[in-house]
């Protein structure tokens, strides 16, 4: 059965959804997920993009189903420059350990060399420890280990408190 990695198209955009919840689900997070297939496919796809996506795609019998993806974006440092913040990558239980999340990280750290990009950044939840374990086979280092940076979050009333204290016009 072959697997394809490539760029997401927006018609990949329910599949990806799909494997957003799946991630969810995973994470026990599921009751966190407030993404709709619309904004994903505006944010995505419209006219001003917010992200990209690569896409890992199982073809058997003529039909294709997604089994894997890596959203990322650009982020800049003001220490090093052009970055990439890879939001999310995940593949679904069955395909690991079979390649297919090498390929999806490598097609997006593929990218930030091509870019310029001097390193690619991303977050993993303390228990996860196999996906801790991977990242680390890989190089990637634990930020809060090794530097002791802490990934913060501002939303909902914070948010808007935050907000209301701009004067910017």
């Amino acid at each position: 059965m072959p697997i394809v990695v490539r760029e997401a198209l927006q018609t990949d955009c329910q599949g990806i959804m799909d494997l957003i919840m799946e991630l969810a689900v995973y994470e026990k997070m599921e009751d966190q997920v407030k993404m709709k297939i619309e904004t994903l496919q505006e944010d995505g796809f419209g006219n001003e993009k917010y992200f990209k996506c690569f896409v890992a795609e199982r073809q058997e019998n003529g039909a294709s189903k997604l089994i894997g993806y890596a959203l990322y974006y650009y982020i800049y440092s003001t220490w090093e420059g052009k970055c990439i913040y890879m939001e999310d990558f995940y593949v679904s239980p069955e395909y690991r350990g079979k390649g297919v999340g090498s390929r999806l990280m490598g097609s997006v750290c593929k990218i930030a060399v091509e870019k310029k990009c001097a390193r690619v950044h991303f977050a993993v939840l303390g228990w996860n420890k196999s996906s801790i374990d991977y990242y680390k086979r890989q190089g990637a280092i634990d930020l809060t280990e090794v530097e002791d940076w802490h990934l913060f979050r501002l939303t909902g009333s914070a948010l808007e408190k935050m907000a209301a204290k701009s004067d910017t016009v």
